[in-house]
């Protein structure tokens, strides 16, 4: 297998993610604050000692939701930001670039088929490649075109008619598929 970098040595940069930079900021602020508080912990909890046991608690669970969860809900919220997008033209394939908890870049490589847009999309989820979420913008691609080949902009509506009121007595039609357009 050839390494990233000879893969992705022909590819066209399609998207690139204006956030990226503030997103790495941020984690790298995060992460690294967390350090120094697990470092301090020790002497922050040598100090609580003497406080009575209620307040210690208070302060060390306050202190401890900063240290700890902060990067992990930073991370829940950024992993699936897609910071850069390359298509290969030869191949067709896509690779998008995220980034991990400890910021190493991950990427998602792909076909315009093996993308689904999702009916009611989630919280930052634009697309889902191989069932990973992943969000992107759609004013920061480089040629709407990819844009559109992506979220499948090109296929057929397909309207349904769902039909309301279904009881019992008239169940026997909801066993037909429902009526396309």
């Amino acid at each position: 297998m050839k390494p990233e970098r000879e893969r992705n040595a022909g590819a066209d940069v399609i998207y690139v993610g204006t956030l990226a930079r503030h997103v790495r900021i941020v984690k790298v602020f995060s992460l690294s604050t967390s350090v120094a508080g697990i470092c301090l912990q020790p002497f922050i909890y040598q100090k609580l000692s003497a406080l009575p046991v209620i307040l210690a608690v208070a302060v060390g669970g306050f202190a401890s939701f900063f240290i700890y969860l902060t990067p992990v809900l930073l991370h829940l919220i950024s992993k699936r930001y897609v910071t850069e997008m390359t298509l290969d033209p030869v191949s067709g394939d896509y690779t998008a670039t995220t980034y991990t908890f400890f910021l190493r870049k991950k990427t998602h490589r792909f076909t315009a088929d093996d993308v689904t847009v999702p009916n009611v999309p989630g919280l930052f989820t634009s697309i889902r490649v191989h069932g990973v979420p992943l969000f992107i913008d759609r004013d920061l691609f480089t040629d709407p075109q990819h844009f559109v080949q992506l979220f499948k902009y090109t296929n057929p509506l397909e309207w349904e008619i769902v039909s309301e009121g279904v009881t019992p007595d008239n169940a026997k039609d909801s066993d037909k598929p429902p009526k396309k357009l």
